[in-house]
């Protein structure tokens, strides 16, 4: 009898508090006594034992479309009152939550079906102990079964309530979800394309568009809902757009500009909540950079280029010359008479060869026999100037740098170089009657460098110019040298 009486008093207990719980669900529906029934819910549901849980959420699961709306309301908010209070207590008892949610996910009445979104954000942002997918798949299967619109309102709204709610949503399962939802998107049938289009802002928001594919994907789907008739989808689809120019911004670079045209017409919407969230959504992209501004670095090895070519001392921009190898011209900076980028011109100051007239032949004969010179020049204009004397060049053909071959060749041009200069500093006067303090020669070479070649380019070019004058320089001397003799 004993053992008998142990076992009937839980119960009793037990169905007396099931009495309870549901006489102050039927005191929800009077306005007068609404009040005190929903504190005296509360209260229970705060104090609940581990052992009382259950027959509490039997209790209120059990109302149905047949309540009053007051009754259904509070049955849902009561849910998630106990999640904030109980936590990962309620882990065992997550399918029995959400079970009671879904039943209420076709109820006519909004404000029941936005209790439905508050009570499974309230589940998923207390009870971590189970994994979210736990969560988020009961309401993703009811988001692509249902066929009523009511259902399919609630069941997207309480989707992407759980996902935003989730302290760690599973971003594989939600990258999985997203071609899924575009293809619910462009599906007819479906109707509540607005409710949609806030779990597609969700999913975005907590990390699950995280790929260029998927970003690409998006933004043909959101731009094509922009300019829906529906101005609830247009307002949820600038919501997700937003979103997604703030979440992924570094691949939204290649759609900036066709995408902003679109959106700077749709911003004066009629509606005065769509043009806020236009207005914030355009903000947003307008912050994502240009593709123009993605500018990248110059290779190493080019900038090394640039340093050489400078010698360290000058900007890119200023016109020096610059080193070709060991033993070429020195390098000297030199006042360019020329515009910057022209060709390379005539000599300012002609070889007395050249400026001589056929007719004037007996008298460049007197002044030699009169006057000594040191030295002429020649000089040439050019956008970049090499100078080199005569010293170097020795130098240069001495050391051998160009091989027996090279030496074997320029032998007979030295020795009438060295020859002339001995025979100079006696009898050769300048034509145009002035003096010349310095024995030397120098020799302009235009040299039309550019950052983009590399140095080994750059050093042919110059020697292949440099080349050019010592042959018209050799030309002109023998010419002085058959004259002297």
């Amino acid at each position: 009898m004993a053992v008998t009486k142990h076992s009937s008093t839980p119960t009793t207990a037990t169905r007396d508090f099931k009495h309870r719980v549901l006489t102050c669900l039927t005191k929800l529906s009077d306005r007068d006594t609404h009040s005190a029934a929903a504190n005296e819910l509360e209260s229970i549901a705060r104090t609940l034992t581990p052992d009382s849980i259950l027959p509490f959420l039997s209790s209120i699961s059990a109302t149905d479309a047949t309540d009053k709306s007051p009754v259904r309301k509070q049955s849902l908010r009561l849910i998630s009152l106990l999640s904030e209070t109980h936590g990962d207590i309620l882990a065992p008892h997550v399918s029995k939550l959400l079970s009671a949610v879904l039943r209420r996910l076709r109820d006519p009445d909004s404000a029941v079906r936005s209790a439905c979104a508050a009570a499974v954000s309230s589940i998923s942002s207390h009870v971590t102990k189970p994994p979210s997918t736990s969560i988020l798949k009961p309401l993703t299967d009811a988001l692509f079964t249902e066929q009523d619109k009511n259902a399919q309102t609630g069941a997207a709204l309480c989707l992407a309530a759980a996902i935003s709610a989730a302290p760690d949503p599973d971003l594989n399962y939600l990258r999985r979800l997203v071609p899924r939802l575009e293809k619910l998107l462009k599906c007819e049938g479906f109707k509540a394309k607005p409710a949609l289009l806030t779990v597609v802002g969700s999913v975005i928001g907590a990390g699950g568009a995280c790929s260029e594919v998927v970003v690409r994907n998006l933004v043909g789907c959101l731009v094509g809902c922009v300019g829906s008739e529906n101005w609830a989808a247009r307002k949820a689809a600038a919501e997700a757009l937003w979103r997604l120019a703030v979440a992924e911004r570094d691949f939204l670079v290649e759609f900036k500009a066709s995408c902003l045209k679109t959106f700077e017409a749709k911003r004066f919407d009629k509606v005065k909540c769509v043009r806020e969230s236009m207005n914030q959504m355009v903000e947003a992209w307008k912050e994502i950079p240009d593709a123009s501004d993605e500018v990248s670095t110059p290779p190493e090895s080019q900038a090394s280029c640039k340093e050489v070519a400078n010698n360290g001392r000058y900007p890119p921009g200023s016109k020096t010359s610059y080193t070709a190898s060991s033993g070429a011209p020195q390098i000297k900076k030199k006042h360019i008479l020329a515009n910057s980028g022209s060709p390379v011109t005539t000599a300012r100051k002609s070889s007395p060869l050249d400026s001589t007239n056929k007719n004037k032949g007996p008298a460049m004969f007197r002044k030699l026999d009169r006057k000594k010179v040191g030295s002429w020049k020649v000089g040439i204009d050019a956008s970049s100037v090499t100078v080199v004397s005569e010293g170097d060049v020795k130098d240069r053909y001495e050391k051998g740098l160009e091989g027996g071959e090279e030496r074997n060749r320029n032998t007979k041009p030295e020795i009438r170089r060295v020859l002339f200069n001995k025979k100079s500093d006696e009898k050769v006067h300048n034509y145009g009657g002035s003096d010349v303090e310095e024995t030397s020669v120098t020799i302009a070479v235009a040299s039309n460098v550019t950052e983009d070649l590399s140095r080994n380019q750059r050093d042919c070019e110059d020697l292949s110019l440099i080349r050019k004058q010592l042959v018209q320089i050799e030309t002109q001397q023998s010419s002085l040298l058959d004259l002297l003799q």
